[in-house]
């Protein structure tokens, strides 16, 4: 092991002359079989004499070779003989290192260690880490596979292959010898592509030094911090913990975690953590005075001591919580006094090294002009390696509007938390505090919140998504009644201008468009979300069975068609029209991608849809996080298109996005796809790769019958088969409750010209007062659902039974309000969404009176 510090014994000096006359016999013996073989029969006997002597040399010199005697004298040297010459040339050049106070290590350009003074060979023999080698062992060796450790060493050996300078500060480790120490450990590069490991371990003064300022760090964080024990018993809890339980932290001690953790402290006392951090987890806090409080909690496991102590951290999610401040006074009266000394130091040392956020220690008062004087690792990271000590603060932090103004927003980081940009690639966004430590120190906080940032920002999409869905669903209200006007009336004109008429081509034209703008209308109310949906318990292979046709027929026949259904197939409970839109929508876009411009092969492509009864964590396990457990039906629709491009992926589901020529494509078609899915309560997501094709997979939950249902749905199955609608004609009583005044004379004309005698009612509470004054009931009633003064399924409560059950009952709207759903499954009634045709309207009206 030292023996690299010092000269190689000599090597023996017998067998010189052994090596002379053995050597200088067969030179002689090759020189007379070479003149007995050039000189040919001239030779004679001498030659054949000189034959047989060559022979025998060769023979004696096998033999001596197979006997070992040559490798012996050192005619042949010993295997890895060339590295040890190579290892003595290491030890003689790099001497020096042995004047090093700390354990150093040589190694090659390719990472190979070379020589290692006496100190290194001290820790390897100390930490188990010897192996059966002249040569010592790599650093990385001395920690085996500490995880805590790893990412550290990988980036130092980053650093010695790049021939750049790194200094690192490792978490705590045990080393193999059971003594939880603490190592700095540098690169440097050095001359012919050699690299000087340099390893520094922290002294016990160190340490006593240091520990009432790492007690700080911990006691006034900003984040809350518990010290359990195996039995659940809280033995620490810092300042920020004690304010947000609103007590005081000694009395946490001694308390049970599940006293303030009711609901989560079996899950935070798992014993299969082996030592690394879990991830962060939700977790509900309850505090003295009752109130809740939630929080992301994070569990370290101990690893230098026997009991089961584990180390948890909360970051808190309630508003305010996270702007707990270090009090300076508490830092200079020594407030963490209980746990300056003893077994719970290192704990705390522990601790510091492996919090989540960053914590630093700087040399001087003014954070803009301090410098670091110790940094955890969670720093480190976040920094990127430039944290070390002697860098300066400030140089940490990206300086876009200059460094004045960095230093005016780090100086009010001691009054405040601030936000501020962490350099790098990429940068992150940290808030940063900062607290005076006394003595001319201060203490910085740094806490990523990058991931939080980006949230805010989801958030304030997705509420300006909202806004716009909620101004579609108002459009689309307003839009559908004036609609409504113009089909109406355009169906009247049509009855009285038929084919042959001057004026037929005009309406038709009127009422071609009408309808266009009816589709659009209603991908404006399905990407709001905000349509009503009739759900009915559908069958998947006889609902696909009912639109493949139609599939077929859109897709034209260059392209391949693939219906495929999977076993045992679970029912669901859809709106069956909206499914259809989702279905021809997605398979419309997968045959403009394989017959487009931008696609590769337009003449022989493929679409298939398939389907499979499939679950919450199948759907995990292909990445789609976001599913939660039951069981699904899982519709996939597949092209071999030329996919999606990189740029576009993110926005596909947005409105008027579209990737389609000019003038082929609203925008609204994977929007209204994704709305309706949505408002199903499913998952839509996609996969999609460029020359290759797109997948879209749509998860809907399934639905298991009840016996009642299972009845219903004979009964309709055989009205449906029985009933067939011949003419719109009729006679009934019919009640029409609408506040648009256009609408309500439009559809009372049109009933009124098919036989039935209407009465007219302008809102809620005037076709109440006409319910309750007529003494014969009404054949049907017709009501729109969002009116002034009393809106239509508060008409029909206020009825009462005497009309719920025994009068049919239609609601029109271009707009229903979200409950609206719960009244279409609470009540026997019927819906049609605006705009809505006469003869649409006509059948219905027929369908439910019966005649």
């Amino acid at each position: 092991m030292s023996d690299l510090a010092e000269p190689t014994a000599s090597r023996p000096q017998t067998g010189d002359l052994q090596r002379l006359l053995f050597w200088g016999a067969l030179a002689v013996a090759a020189g007379g079989a070479g003149v007995a073989i050039a000189a040919g029969e001239s030779a004679g006997g001498a030659g054949a004499v000189l034959l047989i002597a060559l022979g025998a040399a060769l023979v004696v010199f096998l033999t001596w070779m197979a006997r070992g005697n040559g490798r012996a004298v050192g005619l042949f040297p010993d295997r890895g003989a060339a590295e040890a010459a190579e290892a003595d040339h290491a030890r003689n050049a790099f001497a020096w290192i042995e004047a090093l106070d700390e354990p150093a290590l040589v190694a090659d350009r390719a990472g190979s260690p070379q020589t290692a003074n006496a100190s290194y060979w001290a820790l390897t023999q100390s930490s188990g880490a010897l192996v059966d080698s002249d040569r010592p062992p790599h650093p990385d060796r001395l920690f085996g596979a500490d995880p805590l450790v790893s990412p550290a060493m990988f980036r130092l050996a980053k650093a010695a292959n790049a021939q750049s300078r790194r200094r690192e500060e490792l978490p705590p480790s045990t080393l193999g010898d059971g003594v939880l120490r603490r190592f700095t450990v540098s690169v440097s590069p050095m001359s012919a592509g050699r690299v000087l490991w340099r390893l520094s371990e922290f002294k016990s003064e160190d340490k006593v030094a240091d520990a009432s300022l790492r007690e700080l760090f911990i006691d006034h964080a900003p984040i809350g911090f518990l010290s359990v024990n195996g039995d659940g018993v809280i033995s620490y809890a810092n300042v920020s913990m004690g304010e947000a339980l609103g007590r005081p932290p000694a009395d946490l001690v001694g308390a049970s975690l599940k006293s303030i953790a009711p609901d989560d402290s079996a899950r935070l006392l798992r014993k299969d953590r082996r030592g690394l951090p879990a991830a962060s987890a939700p977790v509900t806090l309850r505090g003295t005075d009752g109130a809740v409080r939630t929080a992301s909690a994070r569990v370290l496991a101990r690893q230098d001591r026997d009991d089961a102590a584990l180390q948890i951290y909360f970051e808190w999610s309630t508003p305010g919580m996270h702007d707990a401040r270090p009090n300076s006074a508490a830092l200079t009266s020594g407030h963490g006094h209980s746990f300056a000394a003893g077994a719970e130091g290192g704990g705390h040392d522990h601790f510091f090294a492996l919090s989540p956020f960053g914590a630093a220690l700087l040399d001087g008062a003014d954070p803009a002009n301090a410098t670091v004087l110790d940094a955890n690792a969670a720093l480190m990271d976040l920094a990127q390696g430039r944290a070390t000590p002697g860098a300066a603060f400030a140089d940490l932090f990206e300086a876009s509007d200059g460094p004045a103004a960095l230093a005016t927003r780090l100086r009010q980081a001691s009054k405040a938390a601030v936000e501020l940009v962490i350099a790098g690639d990429p940068p992150v966004a940290a808030h940063v505090h900062v607290a005076d430590a006394g003595g001319g120190k201060s203490l910085a906080y740094v806490i990523n919140v990058s991931e939080q940032r980006e949230l805010q920002q989801r958030l304030a999409q997705a509420e300006k998504m909202r806004e716009i869905g909620l101004l579609a669903g108002g459009v689309a209200h307003d839009f559908n009644n004036l609609l409504t006007v113009v089909m109406m009336n355009c169906d009247y004109l049509l009855r009285r201008h038929p084919v042959g008429d001057p004026d037929f081509q005009d309406l038709s034209e009127i009422n071609i468009h009408a309808l266009r703008a009816k589709e659009l209308s209603e991908m404006l109310r399905a990407y709001a979300r905000q349509q009503t949906f009739k759900r009915e318990i559908v069958e998947p292979t006889a609902f696909f069975a009912g639109v493949q046709e139609l599939i077929r027929r859109l897709v034209g026949e260059t392209i391949a068609f693939e219906l495929r259904h999977g076993r045992d197939l679970p029912l669901i409970k859809v709106d069956k029209t909206q499914l259809e839109r989702v279905i021809v929508n997605l398979a419309s876009n997968a045959r403009d991608a394989m017959t487009g411009k931008d696609s590769s092969i337009p003449r022989d492509g493929k679409l298939s849809i398939r389907t499979t009864r499939t679950t919450g964590a199948d759907a995990r396990a292909l990445g789609h996080t976001l599913i939660e457990d039951g069981d699904y039906l899982l519709i996939e629709v597949g092209d071999t298109g030329c996919g999606i491009k990189p740029e576009d992926q993110a926005r596909i589901f947005r409105p008027f996005h579209s990737t389609k020529e000019a003038g082929k494509g609203t925008g609204l078609g994977l929007a209204t796809s994704y709305g309706i899915i949505k408002q199903h309560e499913g998952y839509i997501f996609f996969d999609s790769r460029l020359g290759v094709g797109t997948t879209f997979r749509i998860y809907l939950r399934a639905h298991e019958q009840t016996q009642e249902e299972a009845l219903e749905r004979a009964r309709l199955d055989e009205e449906g088969r029985t009933r067939r609608v011949q003419d719109v004609a009729g006679r009934g009583r019919i009640l029409l409750v609408e506040d648009e005044f256009g609408v309500r004379k439009a559809i009372a004309r049109n009933l009124s010209e098919c036989g039935y005698e209407v009465e007219q009612a302008e809102d809620g509470e005037e076709g109440l007062d006409k319910l309750r004054a007529t003494p014969t009931p009404y054949d049907l009633i017709i009501s729109d659902v969002s009116m002034p003064i009393m809106k239509g399924p508060e008409m029909l409560e206020a009825a009462g039974p005497e009309v719920i059950g025994m009068t049919p009952v239609l609601f029109l709207s271009g707009f229903a309000p979200e409950e609206f759903a719960r009244v279409l499954e609470k009540y026997p009634v019927s819906y049609m969404a605006k705009p809505v045709g006469f003869a649409d309207l006509a059948k219905r009206v027929k369908e439910l009176m019966g005649t």
